[in-house]
């Protein structure tokens, strides 16, 4: 089994600042789906934010996923099964593995929510109950207010490690870490001379970035999936794809050999100071 889950936003909508490709044809897609499935990956990661992406998935529910999907906009007092029975038709599953909110404000904002999520997990629509998160503060609220999550999902790469110092205590608690943006949604694969308006800033650390693979013989992918599959806290690197060979290039290097101890210590030196360019909203 690979510690790899699959992102599905791609399937929906025309995602990520490196994508030339597109949205993949129902042919692609069911190269893609073959692939993983073949390859032992065995979770989805789905939204009902995610365009038409699980109306999609459910054309293909043969092929037996586990499935997380998430919720944005919700009707009270407890809508949880009326938006979650809607996202288990379009899957063509009577089951999902995980329902999360698709941010963690919405929680926040509305803390009698997490009750109608327990209640959906005890009715056997759901088996684990979460959130994802984009920042420091949304975890340590909804924490405070004893909202333990099964599972929870927050951004994790070289230029990103700002949840790095809580993933001992959400093992200990019994959360089950996912982490998304591996490659910060292609832009830490991207040519430094090609950043513009304000992302010119993070030139220096993407040019360190290319230095490392370059001394170290390896390309910017394995290290950007080394260095979040090289963390024994994270029991899943959620990755996205736009056709199946970037998705065999991801498998690949996950089955190659841990990063060496040496090359990690680089990666982690790299540091980045605009933290607000760390959220892609905040990019133009």
């Amino acid at each position: 089994m690979l510690k790899l889950a699959l992102g599905t936003v791609q399937f929906g909508l025309k995602y990520g600042i490196n994508n030339i490709s597109g949205v993949p044809t129902d042919v692609e897609l069911e190269s893609i789906l073959r692939l993983a499935k073949k390859s032992g990956i065995e979770l989805l990661d789905s939204a009902q934010g995610y365009g038409n992406a699980e109306e999609r998935l459910g054309k293909f529910s043969e092929y037996d996923f586990r499935v997380i999907t998430k919720f944005k906009k919700l009707e009270s007092p407890y809508p949880f099964h009326k938006e979650l029975r809607e996202s288990l038709i379009k899957l063509n599953l009577e089951c999902v593995y995980g329902y999360m909110a698709h941010d963690g404000d919405l929680l926040i904002a509305n803390p009698q929510w997490w009750q109608g999520l327990q209640e959906a997990k005890s009715q056997g629509l759901v088996k684990k109950i979460g959130y994802s998160l984009y920042s420091l503060n949304q975890l340590e609220f909804l924490l405070s207010k004893k909202m333990i999550p099964d599972l929870i999902q927050f951004p994790y790469n070289i230029f990103d490690q700002r949840f790095a110092p809580y993933m001992s205590e959400l093992v200990s608690l019994g959360v089950e870490i996912h982490t998304r943006s591996v490659y910060l949604q292609g832009l830490l694969q991207m040519n430094p001379e090609k950043l513009s308006n304000n992302l010119e800033q993070l030139k220096p650390n993407l040019k360190k970035l290319r230095d490392i693979a370059l001394q170290n013989n390896l390309s910017i992918s394995e290290l950007c999936l080394g260095f979040a599959l090289s963390n024994q806290l994270i029991n899943k690197v959620v990755i996205g794809v736009d056709n199946a060979s970037q998705l065999a290039e991801n498998i690949y290097i996950n089955q190659k050999d841990s990063l060496s101890k040496e090359v990690y210590s680089e990666l982690l030196s790299i540091e980045v100071t605009e933290l607000n360019l760390l959220n892609p909203s905040n990019w133009n």
